[in-house]
C-alpha cells in the first residue's frame, strides 16, 4: 500500500505484511570520485565539514566519509635511503573536548620540505616509535627533538641531538598547521571529534 513520498517525491509503499516502508526501483545517489579533488583543496584550505558541504552542495555526512576514503588511499612517501638532519615534534592539540588533549606527532626534513612519518595520539613511547622507526630503517644523520624524556628510548644516543635552533623549520611547519587547519587554531571551537577525523585531515594537508 502507499505510505507517502521521499523528500526527492518518489512513492513510497507500506507492506502489510513485515511493516517496512521502501522504494520501488530507488536509484541511489553515488558520486563516484567527483568531488575528491575539491574536497583535498578545501581540506587543504582550511574549510570545515559543513564549510565544504555547503560550497560543493553535498550532505556533511558525504564529506565525512569522502575525506576518511580520501585519505585511506594515502600512502606515505618513501623514504630516502639516506638523510640528513631530521626534526620530530609534536603540535598539542585536543579533540572532543579540552580535557582530551592530543598530539600531531611528525617528522620534518628541512631540506627536501618534506614529512616522511606522522601520527595523531599521545606522547606515549608507542606513537613516537610509529615515526621515528621509519626514519631508523634508512641511513639518518641525526634526528633531533625538543627536551621530551620519552625520545631518550626511542632514539640511539648516536643519533640523538636536541639544540633548539634546529627545529626551527618543524616549528615553522606547526605555524603553518595551525594557520591553515582550523580545527587546529588556538581558542577555536572547530575542534576535531575524533582522531580518525583528525589524523585523515593532517594526512591529507601533508601528503594529499
Amino acid at each position: 500500500m502507499k505510505n507517502g513520498k521521499t523528500p526527492g517525491g518518489k512513492q513510497r509503499f507500506l507492506c502489510r505484511a513485515c511493516k517496512s516502508s521502501k522504494v520501488i526501483d530507488p536509484q541511489p545517489r553515488s558520486y563516484g570520485n567527483r568531488y575528491d579533488r575539491k574536497i583535498i583543496q578545501l581540506t587543504k584550505e582550511g574549510l570545515g565539514i559543513r564549510s565544504t558541504a555547503r560550497i560543493l552542495d553535498i550532505s556533511p555526512s558525504t564529506v565525512i566519509r569522502k575525506i576518511l576514503c580520501i585519505a585511506e588511499r594515502i600512502d606515505p612517501p618513501e623514504v630516502p635511503k639516506i638523510l640528513g638532519r631530521i626534526q620530530v615534534d609534536e603540535l598539542h592539540t585536543f579533540v572532543q573536548n579540552e580535557n582530551r588533549k592530543i598530539c600531531v606527532i611528525f617528522s620534518w626534513d628541512q631540506s627536501l620540505k618534506r614529512v616522511f612519518s606522522l601520527t595523531v595520539g599521545t606522547r606515549s613511547k608507542v606513537n613516537l616509535r610509529k615515526v621515528i622507526n621509519p626514519l631508523l630503517e634508512v641511513t639518518v644523520e641525526s634526528i633531533n627533538t625538543d627536551g621530551y624524556p620519552g625520545y631518550r628510548g626511542v632514539i640511539p644516543k648516536k643519533k640523538h641531538t636536541t639544540f633548539k635552533r634546529r627545529n626551527n623549520g618543524i616549528e615553522r611547519q606547526n605555524l603553518n598547521l595551525r594557520t591553515h587547519i582550523k580545527r587546529l587554531s588556538r581558542r577555536t571551537i572547530c575542534f576535531s571529534k575524533s582522531v580518525v577525523m583528525l589524523y585523515a585531515v593532517v594526512k591529507i594537508y601533508f601528503w594529499g
